[in-house]
Formats: C-alpha cells, sequence, structure tokens
C-alpha cells in the first residue's frame, strides 16, 4: 500500500470513530451536545503521527461547525450571530478560579452554567469573548472567527479551572464532565512531538505553530501536570484520563527539553514560537521576530520547578535557563510602558529588568515593528507599538528567586 493510502485509510478509520463517539450525521443528535454530559470523544486517543493529527484537527473543525448548523436548522434562523465582545472573558477571572465563596454561591453557579454554553462540541473556548450570560443558539462560540477554540489569552486553561472549581462546589456532573471534557481537547491538541500549536483544532498559519508565546503552553502544562501528579482538585477525573496525562506530561518534557534554544553549544531559554516540525524557534507576528522570549520562559521555567521529581535532563534544562537569567539582567532601570521616550528610566530601587526578546545570533535585546522591521533600538519602533506591547518584564526575577528555593 502506498504512503498516501496509509494515510488516507488512517484518516477514514479516524473519521468513523469520530462519527460512531459523537453521532454526527444521526438525526437525533442532539444541537446542545457541547452543554454537558460525559465527553463523546473520550474514545479518541492522541495522535501518534501528523496524518493523523491532522484528520483529527479536520473532523474536529468540522464537529464544531456543524453544531452551529444544526442550531440555526432548529431554531429556523438564517445566519448566525456573534457574542459579545471583550477583552478577555467578561467576568472577573480572578475572583472565579481563586474566591471559594463566590464559585459556590448562586452567582458563581450561573457563571459556570453560562460557560457550559460557550464550550465547543471539541471540548474548548473562545477568546475575546463575554461569556457572562449564556450563549443563545445558533450564536457562534466566540467572536473570531480562527480562534474557537484556542488556548491563547489564557482561553480553554482558564474555563477548566473555573469548571473545576465548579466541580468541587456543587458536586454537579455537568461541570466535572465539561472540566473533562476540556482535558479531553488538551490532550487531544497535543502534537506527536510533545508541544501545543495556539488552537486547535488547527487554523493554519503561525498558528499552528508550537506557541509558548503568551504562556499558551505553560498554562496547558499546569493543567496537564495537575492530572498527571494527583492534584486532589481533580480527583472526579477519570483513571484512564489521569493516565493519558501522565503520558503527556513526559512528551512534553521531552519536547521542552528538545526546543531549548543551543547557542554555541550551551543551551539558553525557549522561543515565543518554534516550528511544529523542526522545533526551531521561528516568528509570530509581524512585530514577533525570531528570537528568545525571556516571560514565556521564566514561565515555563516555573513549572518545570513545581514538578515533584524531574528527570536529570528537564533538572539541567532548568539549571541552564536559570543561568542564562542571571547572566541577562539589567539593574537600575525601570521599564515605562507607553509612546514616551525614552522607555528605559534610571531607578536604583527597581527589581532586575531582562528585554522581552533577545536576538539568538547577536545575544541583544531585539524589537519589532508591524511592517516586519526588526531593530535593536526600541526608540526606533513605531509608538503605536511601543504603547503596545510589553518590551521589558521582570518575570526572570521570578523565576530566579523559585530557583535559589528550588536548588535546596
Amino acid at each position: 500500500m502506498t504512503l498516501s493510502r496509509v494515510n488516507a485509510a488512517r484518516g477514514l478509520t479516524l473519521a468513523a470513530l469520530l462519527l460512531a463517539a459523537t453521532g454526527c450525521g444521526a438525526k437525533n443528535t442532539p444541537a446542545d451536545a457541547s452543554r454537558a454530559g460525559p465527553d463523546p470523544l473520550a474514545k479518541l486517543q492522541p495522535a501518534q503521527d501528523m496524518a493523523a493529527y491532522r484528520a483529527m484537527s479536520d473532523l474536529l473543525y468540522k464537529l464544531d461547525q456543524d453544531a452551529i448548523k444544526r442550531e440555526l436548522a432548529e431554531t429556523r434562523q438564517e445566519k448566525s450571530t456573534k457574542p459579545t465582545k471583550d477583552k478577555l472573558f467578561g467576568f472577573d477571572v480572578k475572583q472565579a478560579l481563586y474566591d471559594r465563596d463566590f464559585i459556590a454561591s448562586a452567582e458563581g453557579k450561573a457563571l459556570a452554567d453560562s460557560l457550559l454554553t460557550y464550550q465547543t462540541p471539541s471540548g474548548g473556548w473562545s477568546k475575546r469573548t463575554d461569556m457572562s450570560t449564556p450563549r443563545q443558539p445558533g450564536q457562534q462560540f466566540g467572536t473570531e472567527k480562527d480562534y474557537v477554540p484556542t488556548f491563547d489569552n489564557y482561553a480553554t486553561t482558564t474555563q477548566f479551572w473555573v469548571m473545576v472549581n465548579a466541580c468541587n462546589a456543587h458536586q454537579d456532573r455537568r461541570y466535572c464532565d465539561s472540566a473533562s471534557r476540556a482535558l479531553n481537547l488538551i490532550l487531544l491538541a497535543q502534537y506527536p512531538n510533545g508541544g501545543w500549536p495556539q488552537s486547535f483544532p488547527l487554523r493554519g498559519k503561525y498558528h499552528d505553530d508550537i506557541t509558548f508565546n503568551d504562556d499558551a503552553i505553560a498554562n496547558l502544562l499546569k493543567v496537564v501536570g495537575a492530572a498527571a501528579e494527583g492534584d486532589e482538585r481533580l480527583a472526579f477525573l477519570a483513571a484512564d484520563l489521569k493516565a493519558q496525562a501522565k503520558h503527556s506530561l513526559v512528551r512534553a518534557l521531552d519536547m521542552l527539553v528538545a526546543t531549548q534554544v543551543e547557542v554555541n553549544g550551551e543551551p539558553t531559554i525557549w522561543g515565543a514560537q518554534h516550528d511544529d516540525e523542526t522545533l526551531e524557534p521561528t516568528s509570530a507576528r509581524a512585530f514577533e521576530p525570531v528570537a528568545l522570549a525571556t516571560s514565556e520562559s521564566a514561565d515555563l521555567v516555573l513549572f518545570l520547578m513545581t514538578l515533584k521529581n524531574p528527570p536529570e535532563n528537564v533538572r539541567k534544562a532548568i539549571d541552564s535557563a536559570n543561568r542564562w537569567f542571571e547572566q541577562h539582567q539589567m539593574h537600575g532601570l525601570r521599564y515605562r510602558r507607553g509612546d514616551e521616550l525614552p522607555a528605559l528610566i534610571p531607578d536604583d530601587d527597581a527589581d532586575p529588568l531582562w528585554a522581552r526578546f533577545y536576538d539568538i545570533e547577536s545575544d541583544r535585546p531585539v524589537f519589532g515593528d508591524r511592517d516586519g522591521q526588526v531593530y535593536f533600538e526600541l526608540d526606533k519602533v513605531s509608538a503605536e507599538r511601543r504603547a503596545g506591547y510589553g518590551w521589558y518584564t521582570e518575570r526572570p526575577y521570578k523565576a530566579l528567586k523559585e530557583y535559589r528555593k528550588w536548588q535546596q
């Protein structure tokens, strides 16, 4: 059998399994299947090769789109509408994640109920969408076509933890099942090489890269790590889902070691995005060049230092990254974000600073602009990008402080 026929056969097998698991195409498939109940995709296993992975992506995308079409048909609407846009999700994220009294209240339960309506049949959530009030039948699951569902801007991982809290506070299976479905999507979205894209189902372009940018993978690792290492908050998870999370964590750790950028044979930190096949650092948006990314790398290291018994190669990765942070800290300067220059002003009491990006070859801070131009001086970047992006960070300072504790 030729390779193309093998791949086609794999795609057909996956399609048959997905159709059987979800009832796609059946006349009695519920339009609100995403809102509650056990995960219909739980029988699917993480893909072992890219052909199967892309086939799964295509089928999950179709599953999400078909759900909207069914709702439109049932409500006799001609065209779907979009929910209200919001910078994040339209509710107090900190309160929903950390205030036990709130999530146990009637208001907290109402929020959890509302979030159920925005969970896609594939198991995730969108970004930049007000989810404080329920989605109406026939509405899109999010405000942006190319980010439904996504892991960008804390989406899906935030809702996962809200559902975990609601599950434990109310002992309502709908919330427990919702969190389980979200974890299942996260596990299915993991590339065979251990990384994750920015959005899954895949949406193309840089969104398909292994995405550390804006802490997408760091947030996913916290979910997978908690499930793999027996976090008591996740006691409701099925045993097979916990077992899959353990395998996922091992693959993810191998990926992190493999993607840690080496310069002259020395491991440094990570890029904001890495090619999903070659694992080499790559660019994202026009103003995000190929570079070492300090903020995202700091959060990866902070996660790695929470592991109970990290393997030796992971311990070495932690050591190398913190050594790089130690060597690149800037003292006596405070970052003033905005279009006013200079951006760095003297301040003897300021915590150490790092540039957001460092050029891999020259080891110098690097800054990008919307036209794709790359500069070594921030004052050459347009005022709009100077004000609209965080070009310096203190995040590695937290990693260094935790590292000193971790070493003990």
